[in-house]
Protein backbone atom coordinates (compact mmCIF):
# COMPACT_ATOMS: atom_id res chain seq x y z
CA UNK A 1 0.00 0.00 0.00
CA UNK A 2 1.74 3.20 -0.98
CA UNK A 3 1.74 5.47 2.49
CA UNK A 4 1.12 9.26 2.05
CA UNK A 5 2.68 12.02 2.81
CA UNK A 6 1.18 13.74 5.82
CA UNK A 7 -0.43 17.28 4.35
CA UNK A 8 1.25 19.88 6.88
CA UNK A 9 -1.45 22.69 5.70
CA UNK A 10 -4.22 20.19 7.29
CA UNK A 11 -2.81 19.48 10.44
CA UNK A 12 -2.11 23.31 10.79
CA UNK A 13 -5.81 23.93 10.01
CA UNK A 14 -7.30 21.47 12.80
CA UNK A 15 -3.98 22.55 15.26
CA UNK A 16 -5.70 26.27 14.53
CA UNK A 17 -9.08 24.75 15.26
CA UNK A 18 -8.25 23.70 18.62
CA UNK A 19 -6.72 26.99 19.57
CA UNK A 20 -9.60 28.85 18.70
CA UNK A 21 -11.88 26.49 21.25
CA UNK A 22 -10.03 26.85 23.86
CA UNK A 23 -8.07 23.63 23.39
CA UNK A 24 -10.79 22.15 22.43
CA UNK A 25 -10.26 18.06 21.24
CA UNK A 26 -9.69 16.90 17.81
CA UNK A 27 -12.47 15.18 16.57
CA UNK A 28 -12.80 11.92 16.24
CA UNK A 29 -13.65 10.35 13.02
CA UNK A 30 -15.59 6.90 12.14
CA UNK A 31 -15.10 5.18 8.96
CA UNK A 32 -18.78 3.41 8.24
CA UNK A 33 -20.28 1.60 5.48
CA UNK A 34 -22.94 3.62 2.63
CA UNK A 35 -26.23 1.64 3.04
CA UNK A 36 -29.52 3.49 2.13
CA UNK A 37 -31.80 4.93 4.66
CA UNK A 38 -34.97 3.25 5.43
CA UNK A 39 -36.64 -0.07 7.14
CA UNK A 40 -33.90 -2.49 6.11
CA UNK A 41 -30.82 -0.28 7.59
CA UNK A 42 -29.95 -3.59 9.58
CA UNK A 43 -29.96 -5.98 7.23
CA UNK A 44 -28.50 -3.91 4.37
CA UNK A 45 -25.00 -2.93 6.91
CA UNK A 46 -24.70 -6.85 8.02
CA UNK A 47 -24.83 -7.55 3.99
CA UNK A 48 -22.18 -5.12 3.75
CA UNK A 49 -19.73 -6.41 6.68
CA UNK A 50 -20.75 -9.79 4.77
CA UNK A 51 -17.93 -8.93 1.93
CA UNK A 52 -14.40 -8.57 1.74
CA UNK A 53 -14.29 -5.58 0.23
CA UNK A 54 -16.22 -3.15 2.46
CA UNK A 55 -14.19 -4.22 5.74
CA UNK A 56 -10.55 -3.65 3.81
CA UNK A 57 -12.21 -0.65 2.63
CA UNK A 58 -12.74 0.49 6.19
CA UNK A 59 -9.97 -0.14 7.25
CA UNK A 60 -7.88 1.57 4.50
CA UNK A 61 -9.34 4.87 5.01
CA UNK A 62 -9.29 4.74 8.69
CA UNK A 63 -5.33 4.18 8.67
CA UNK A 64 -5.37 7.30 6.40
CA UNK A 65 -6.97 9.30 8.88
CA UNK A 66 -4.90 8.15 11.43
CA UNK A 67 -1.56 8.72 9.63
CA UNK A 68 -2.90 12.67 9.88
CA UNK A 69 -3.21 12.36 13.77
CA UNK A 70 -7.21 12.00 13.70
CA UNK A 71 -8.47 10.51 16.72
CA UNK A 72 -10.67 7.25 14.88
CA UNK A 73 -13.22 5.27 16.29
CA UNK A 74 -13.37 1.51 14.36
CA UNK A 75 -16.84 0.79 13.39
CA UNK A 76 -16.09 -2.72 13.14
CA UNK A 77 -15.50 -3.09 16.43
CA UNK A 78 -18.63 -1.18 17.07
CA UNK A 79 -20.33 -3.19 14.63
CA UNK A 80 -19.32 -6.26 16.35
CA UNK A 81 -20.36 -5.37 20.14
CA UNK A 82 -23.74 -4.40 18.91
CA UNK A 83 -24.21 -7.90 17.32
CA UNK A 84 -23.01 -9.22 20.60
CA UNK A 85 -24.91 -7.21 23.12
CA UNK A 86 -27.81 -8.35 20.17
CA UNK A 87 -27.54 -11.86 20.72
CA UNK A 88 -27.45 -11.55 24.40
CA UNK A 89 -31.25 -9.92 24.41
CA UNK A 90 -34.49 -11.72 23.37
CA UNK A 91 -34.66 -12.46 19.94
CA UNK A 92 -38.25 -10.94 19.62
CA UNK A 93 -37.52 -7.63 21.16
CA UNK A 94 -33.93 -7.13 19.60
CA UNK A 95 -33.71 -4.16 17.11
CA UNK A 96 -31.82 -3.90 14.01
CA UNK A 97 -29.52 -0.84 14.73
CA UNK A 98 -29.56 1.94 11.52
CA UNK A 99 -26.32 3.30 10.64
CA UNK A 100 -27.65 6.79 12.70
CA UNK A 101 -27.70 4.52 15.89
CA UNK A 102 -23.97 2.93 15.18
CA UNK A 103 -22.47 6.46 14.72
CA UNK A 104 -24.33 8.06 17.58
CA UNK A 105 -23.14 5.25 19.95
CA UNK A 106 -19.84 5.84 19.23
CA UNK A 107 -19.98 9.21 19.88
CA UNK A 108 -18.07 10.31 16.48
CA UNK A 109 -17.65 13.75 16.04
CA UNK A 110 -17.13 12.91 11.74
CA UNK A 111 -18.43 10.01 10.16
CA UNK A 112 -17.46 8.84 6.84
CA UNK A 113 -19.60 6.63 4.18
CA UNK A 114 -17.84 4.68 1.69
CA UNK A 115 -19.87 2.66 -1.04
CA UNK A 116 -18.29 0.67 -3.24
CA UNK A 117 -19.81 0.03 -7.35
CA UNK A 118 -18.07 -2.66 -9.32
CA UNK A 119 -18.49 -2.27 -12.73
CA UNK A 120 -17.71 -5.50 -15.37
CA UNK A 121 -16.20 -5.51 -18.94
CA UNK A 122 -15.85 -8.40 -21.42
CA UNK A 123 -12.76 -10.42 -21.20
CA UNK A 124 -13.92 -10.76 -17.47
CA UNK A 125 -12.08 -7.40 -16.53
CA UNK A 126 -13.64 -5.36 -13.89
CA UNK A 127 -13.15 -1.63 -11.68
CA UNK A 128 -14.26 -0.24 -9.04
CA UNK A 129 -15.24 2.98 -7.84
CA UNK A 130 -15.12 3.64 -4.15
CA UNK A 131 -17.09 6.81 -2.88
CA UNK A 132 -16.72 8.57 0.44
CA UNK A 133 -18.45 11.20 1.95
CA UNK A 134 -17.51 12.69 5.24
CA UNK A 135 -20.65 14.28 7.76
CA UNK A 136 -20.56 16.28 10.67
CA UNK A 137 -22.32 13.87 13.27
CA UNK A 138 -24.79 16.62 14.49
CA UNK A 139 -25.97 17.70 11.51
CA UNK A 140 -25.49 15.51 8.54
CA UNK A 141 -23.65 18.62 7.11
CA UNK A 142 -21.13 17.53 4.33
CA UNK A 143 -17.97 17.94 4.80
CA UNK A 144 -16.16 16.47 2.08
CA UNK A 145 -16.52 14.16 -0.90
CA UNK A 146 -14.35 11.94 -3.08
CA UNK A 147 -14.73 9.48 -6.09
CA UNK A 148 -11.80 6.88 -5.96
CA UNK A 149 -11.56 4.68 -8.94
CA UNK A 150 -9.63 1.67 -10.36
CA UNK A 151 -7.88 0.41 -12.86
CA UNK A 152 -9.43 -2.46 -15.15
CA UNK A 153 -8.46 -5.84 -14.12
CA UNK A 154 -9.08 -9.19 -13.37
CA UNK A 155 -9.26 -9.25 -10.26
CA UNK A 156 -11.80 -9.81 -7.10
CA UNK A 157 -13.43 -6.52 -5.84
CA UNK A 158 -11.26 -6.41 -2.93
CA UNK A 159 -8.38 -6.39 -4.71
CA UNK A 160 -10.05 -3.38 -6.90
CA UNK A 161 -11.03 -1.73 -3.55
CA UNK A 162 -7.25 -1.65 -2.69
CA UNK A 163 -5.76 -0.52 -5.70
CA UNK A 164 -8.39 1.96 -5.89
CA UNK A 165 -7.57 3.41 -2.31
CA UNK A 166 -4.30 3.28 -3.01
CA UNK A 167 -5.01 6.44 -5.31
CA UNK A 168 -6.54 8.13 -2.05
CA UNK A 169 -6.05 11.68 -3.06
CA UNK A 170 -4.38 14.62 -0.28
CA UNK A 171 -7.59 16.72 -1.82
CA UNK A 172 -10.28 14.83 0.83
CA UNK A 173 -8.09 15.55 3.56
CA UNK A 174 -8.03 19.45 2.68
CA UNK A 175 -11.44 19.91 2.32
CA UNK A 176 -12.51 17.81 5.15
CA UNK A 177 -10.14 20.22 7.52
CA UNK A 178 -11.35 23.62 5.77
CA UNK A 179 -15.14 22.91 5.90
CA UNK A 180 -14.42 21.91 10.04
CA UNK A 181 -12.33 24.51 10.60
CA UNK A 182 -14.77 26.68 8.90
CA UNK A 183 -17.91 25.58 11.24
CA UNK A 184 -15.92 25.82 14.35
CA UNK A 185 -14.87 29.24 13.52
CA UNK A 186 -17.83 30.37 12.16
CA UNK A 187 -20.29 28.08 14.11
CA UNK A 188 -23.49 25.79 12.08
CA UNK A 189 -26.75 26.52 11.38
CA UNK A 190 -29.86 25.51 13.37
CA UNK A 191 -33.16 26.16 12.00
CA UNK A 192 -36.10 26.25 15.07
CA UNK A 193 -39.39 26.54 13.99
CA UNK A 194 -42.44 27.70 16.26
CA UNK A 195 -45.77 27.24 15.70
CA UNK A 196 -49.10 28.12 16.98
CA UNK A 197 -51.81 25.51 17.56
CA UNK A 198 -55.04 25.59 16.15
CA UNK A 199 -56.70 25.77 19.05
CA UNK A 200 -54.79 28.76 20.38
CA UNK A 201 -55.31 32.40 20.51
CA UNK A 202 -51.87 33.63 20.80
CA UNK A 203 -50.72 35.70 17.60
CA UNK A 204 -47.00 35.40 17.67
CA UNK A 205 -46.65 38.96 15.45
CA UNK A 206 -49.17 41.20 17.55
CA UNK A 207 -50.02 39.58 21.09
CA UNK A 208 -47.96 41.30 24.39
CA UNK A 209 -45.91 39.27 26.13
CA UNK A 210 -43.30 39.49 28.50
CA UNK A 211 -42.73 42.89 31.20
CA UNK A 212 -41.94 45.21 28.11
CA UNK A 213 -44.86 44.68 26.30
CA UNK A 214 -43.70 43.24 23.11
CA UNK A 215 -44.46 40.45 20.65
CA UNK A 216 -43.12 37.15 20.83
CA UNK A 217 -41.38 38.02 17.53
CA UNK A 218 -40.00 40.63 19.07
CA UNK A 219 -38.89 39.13 22.06
CA UNK A 220 -37.23 36.38 20.11
CA UNK A 221 -35.01 38.74 17.91
CA UNK A 222 -33.27 40.47 20.73
CA UNK A 223 -33.02 36.49 22.66
CA UNK A 224 -31.01 35.27 19.33
CA UNK A 225 -29.23 38.71 18.54
CA UNK A 226 -28.04 37.40 22.39
CA UNK A 227 -27.54 34.23 21.81
CA UNK A 228 -26.58 32.88 18.48
CA UNK A 229 -22.45 32.19 18.20
CA UNK A 230 -20.98 35.70 16.79
CA UNK A 231 -24.32 37.07 17.17
CA UNK A 232 -25.20 35.28 13.60
CA UNK A 233 -29.37 34.77 13.38
CA UNK A 234 -32.56 36.11 12.38
CA UNK A 235 -36.19 35.51 13.01
CA UNK A 236 -38.31 35.61 9.95
CA UNK A 237 -42.00 34.96 10.19
CA UNK A 238 -44.37 33.13 7.65
CA UNK A 239 -47.77 32.25 6.90
CA UNK A 240 -47.97 29.52 10.12
CA UNK A 241 -45.50 30.85 12.59
CA UNK A 242 -41.86 31.77 13.20
CA UNK A 243 -39.01 30.28 11.51
CA UNK A 244 -35.62 30.67 13.67
CA UNK A 245 -31.88 30.63 11.83
CA UNK A 246 -29.00 30.59 14.32
CA UNK A 247 -25.68 29.55 14.01
CA UNK A 248 -24.36 27.69 17.65
CA UNK A 249 -20.56 26.66 18.13
CA UNK A 250 -19.18 23.19 17.38
CA UNK A 251 -18.09 23.41 20.84
CA UNK A 252 -18.44 25.26 24.17
CA UNK A 253 -16.58 28.37 23.80
CA UNK A 254 -15.94 28.13 27.87
CA UNK A 255 -15.14 24.42 28.50
CA UNK A 256 -13.82 23.47 24.41
CA UNK A 257 -16.20 20.45 24.94
CA UNK A 258 -18.74 19.29 22.35
CA UNK A 259 -21.66 21.58 21.87
CA UNK A 260 -25.00 19.37 20.84
CA UNK A 261 -27.54 21.23 18.81
CA UNK A 262 -30.23 20.28 21.49
CA UNK A 263 -28.70 22.93 23.86
CA UNK A 264 -30.36 25.25 21.60
CA UNK A 265 -33.39 23.92 21.09
CA UNK A 266 -33.40 23.53 25.04
CA UNK A 267 -32.58 26.87 25.77
CA UNK A 268 -35.37 28.43 23.44
CA UNK A 269 -38.04 26.50 24.66
CA UNK A 270 -36.93 27.57 28.52
CA UNK A 271 -36.90 31.09 27.31
CA UNK A 272 -40.23 31.07 25.58
CA UNK A 273 -41.80 29.28 28.64
CA UNK A 274 -40.37 31.75 31.10
CA UNK A 275 -41.84 34.59 28.70
CA UNK A 276 -45.50 33.32 28.61
CA UNK A 277 -45.76 31.91 31.76
CA UNK A 278 -48.29 34.45 33.21
CA UNK A 279 -50.43 33.74 29.56
CA UNK A 280 -51.55 30.39 30.42
CA UNK A 281 -49.58 29.35 27.12
CA UNK A 282 -46.47 26.57 27.24
CA UNK A 283 -44.13 25.44 24.29
CA UNK A 284 -43.37 22.00 23.67
CA UNK A 285 -40.90 20.00 21.54
CA UNK A 286 -43.08 18.66 18.28
CA UNK A 287 -40.30 17.38 16.27
CA UNK A 288 -35.90 17.38 16.78
CA UNK A 289 -34.08 15.91 13.76
CA UNK A 290 -30.62 17.26 12.26
CA UNK A 291 -30.51 20.95 12.34
CA UNK A 292 -34.44 21.26 12.05
CA UNK A 293 -35.83 22.03 15.97
CA UNK A 294 -39.63 22.01 15.59
CA UNK A 295 -41.79 23.37 18.70
CA UNK A 296 -45.46 24.51 19.41
CA UNK A 297 -47.74 26.87 21.56
CA UNK A 298 -50.52 25.44 22.96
Amino acid sequence: MKRLIISLCVLAAWSLAAQNTFQARQPNVIVVPYVAPGDNEGEAIRAAMSEDAIPLALSMIKEQFNLRKFPTIDFQTEYQRVQNRALTASAANAKSSTLQAYVDGARADIYVTVRIDQEEFAGGAASVTVLMEAKERETGFSLANASLVSDRFKASKKELTQYALEGIQENFFNQLGQAFNNMVTNGREVNIVLNVDANCDLDLMGTAVGSEGLSVEENLTEWVAENAFKGNGEVRASDTGLNVYMRVPVYDPETGRPYPISRAGTAFMRYLNKLLETTGYKVTRKLSSGQLMEYIVN
